[in-house]
Order: structure tokens, then C-alpha cells, then sequence
């Protein structure tokens, strides 16, 4: 009898002891997958900006836009070209609030998304053009986000 105790008690602290040990290693598993969509994250603003910085028509739309420039001041082409640029925007916002709502990310991110760029009336019209393309729970949590003062 004595030895089914002591058995029983080492098969418990057995069980406690690993339980332990998977909740730390889940811990630890959630800490790297927020570090890696934090670094993604970072990857994709870092590609924008890079495409700014390294095509002038770009960044000189970019300039323009946020002197209350619109499309109808655009060719076709360039505002084509500045609509997919753009596009790479609302899908790394996209995405942050994917990962957000997930639980990936808090609330921080959110801050970080450089919401001025999405607030020139050149941005407005390319969202109200395109925001079907996206889930409509997506685009009214961007909207009111972007719409905060």
C-alpha cells in the first residue's frame, strides 16, 4: 500500500511537473511567432519605403499627396501606379489587424501604421474606390481608425 502512495504521488508530480514544462515551451513558441510578425511586419513598411525612396515618381506623388493632391491631378499611369503602391499599404494594414485580432499583436501596432499617409484626400479616394476588395469588418475598423483625430 505504502509503495501505491508513493508511486501515485511521483506519477502526480510527474504529470504537474510536465504540464509545467508544455505551458512554459507554449510560452515560449507564442513569444517567437509575435517576434517573427513583428519583424514581418517591420520587413513589409521597410519595402515601401524603399520603393519611395528609390522611384521619384513615387515619392514626389507621395509629396504631393499630402499637400491635398487627388487623382484627377494624376495620369492614368501614374495614378496606377501610386493605386498599387498604395494597395501594398492597405495590405500590410490589412494584415497588422489580421494579426491583432489574433492576438499576434497589441494594441502598439496599431499606433505604428503611419496612419497620415492614409488620411490625404488622394488616399481617400483610392480606399473609397478599392475598400470592397477588403472584409467588411476589416474596412470599418480601418475606417475608424483612420478617421480617429
Amino acid at each position: 500500500m505504502n509503495n501505491r502512495i508513493i508511486l501515485e504521488g511521483v506519477g502526480i508530480v510527474s504529470v504537474i511537473g510536465s504540464l509545467i514544462f508544455v505551458g512554459l515551451e507554449i510560452s515560449q513558441n507564442t513569444a517567437a511567432v509575435r517576434g517573427a510578425t513583428q519583424q514581418e511586419i517591420s520587413y513589409q513598411v521597410s519595402e515601401m519605403y524603399k520603393i519611395g525612396a528609390e522611384n521619384d515618381k513615387i515619392a514626389s506623388i507621395m509629396s504631393r499627396s499630402y499637400q491635398g493632391m487627388t487623382k484627377e491631378e494624376l495620369s492614368d499611369t501614374d495614378y496606377l501606379q501610386f493605386w498599387l503602391f498604395s494597395m501594398m499599404g492597405y495590405r500590410r494594414v490589412e494584415n497588422i489587424y489580421l494579426q491583432y485580432k489574433n492576438g499576434f499583436l497589441n494594441q502598439e501596432a496599431l499606433d505604428r501604421i503611419g496612419m497620415s499617409f492614409y488620411r490625404t484626400p488622394l488616399q481617400r479616394q483610392i480606399w473609397e474606390e478599392r475598400k470592397y476588395d477588403f472584409d467588411p469588418e476589416f474596412a470599418t475598423f480601418f475606417e475608424a481608425l483612420r478617421d480617429i483625430n
